[in-house]
């Protein structure tokens, strides 16, 4: 009889046992596996859809709060700032871009971005280029007149089932307003494929709060200088500035990435102290019944006959042995 038989008889008759050490294993061996890979894919993903511009320019208030409602749509919008401040950072000769974003509501679960035609201009230091599968791109029209018009991110067309030309708006209170579909997104493997693209005056005309005010508000401000070395003191500027903040995206996604590896550690630890307590119950595991019931479990499943092997019967032989002896030499 190989050690294999006697291990699947041993295995058999501690049935139950065996299933919920073995599920042990699984589930401990799966949830390093699965632990590893949802890292690497929530790390792909902010890296994916990281925003080519240096400054994420807002109000004053968590900057990671910031940087995931603008750039990753992920969390509630920050509080406003005035238009004003786009108007001040466009015409900053540090700079070379500067895109409006008014992040606001949402239909179906997609969120209205509202910004300019600049967000989808070709620059050469842009990773993400925009495209169009149909249509084409809204355009800035002016304050006074929006004309209301949408261009719809690959994800947010073919959850909303919205074509070219067909109408729609969120609530009763928007029944005036309906957005227009005029263009839908290639994909872009970014938030942007989830977003609904309107212009800041459709927005404004939409919204009654921003539509009675006189400066309109922003949600924030992307902003690219001509030169890296002009960061620092546009970033020293706007958080010196009473209204606003300026937030760095890499510096944010940093922050968010070494949260993560805190938990990774945290959680692989519980994993290795729950793979050492499954181990000393495997092999560290005393026998309930002691010596002799374990060795006649193995002799039992190695199929021997009890005579020859138990150890109490060859006690009690050697016993009368010496007892019978002891009787000779005083006899």
């Amino acid at each position: 009889m190989t050690i294999l038989t006697v291990a699947i008889k041993y295995l058999r008759g501690r049935l139950l046992a065996s299933v919920l050490t073995t599920v042990s294993i699984a589930l401990g061996v799966g949830l390093v596996i699965a632990s590893i890979l949802v890292s690497r894919g929530i790390k792909e993903g902010f890296v994916a859809g990281a925003t080519d511009y240096n400054l994420v320019v807002g109000a004053k208030g968590s900057p990671t709060q910031l940087v995931l409602a603008v750039v990753f749509r992920m969390d509630i919008a920050t509080p406003n700032i005035e238009y004003t401040v786009y108007e001040e950072l466009k015409d900053d000769p540090r700079i070379d871009v500067a895109v409006p974003v008014m992040v606001g509501d949402a239909y179906q679960g997609f969120r209205y971005v509202a910004t300019n035609s600049a967000y989808f201009a070709v620059f050469p230091w842009r990773r993400r280029m925009y495209s169009l599968s149909s249509g084409r791109f809204f355009r800035d029209d002016p304050v006074d007149s929006p004309a209301y018009e949408a261009v719809l991110g690959a994800e947010a067309a073919g959850g909303t089932g919205l074509r070219l030309g067909d109408r729609f708006y969120e609530g009763e209170e928007m029944a005036d307003h309906p957005l227009t579909v005029v263009g839908i997104l290639r994909p872009t493997h970014s938030a942007d494929d989830r977003a609904i693209f309107i212009s800041l005056s459709s927005f404004w005309g939409m919204n009654e709060l921003a539509h009675g005010m006189v400066i309109k508000p922003l949600t924030a401000v992307l902003v690219r200088p001509k030169r890296l070395s002009d960061i620092t003191g546009l970033h020293r500027e706007r958080n010196v500035a009473a209204e606003t903040q300026a937030v760095l995206p890499s510096g944010v996604l940093l922050t968010i990435f070494n949260m993560m590896a805190v938990a990774q550690e945290a959680l692989n630890m519980i994993l290795v102290i729950v793979g050492v307590i499954v181990l000393i119950y495997v092999f560290g595991r005393p026998p309930r019944h002691g010596s002799r019931h374990r060795a006649g479990r193995i002799r039992d499943a190695r199929g021997c006959r009890r005579h020859w092997w138990d150890p109490g019967r060859a006690r009690r032989r050697l016993s009368r042995r010496r007892h019978a002896s002891r009787e000779e030499r005083t006899g």
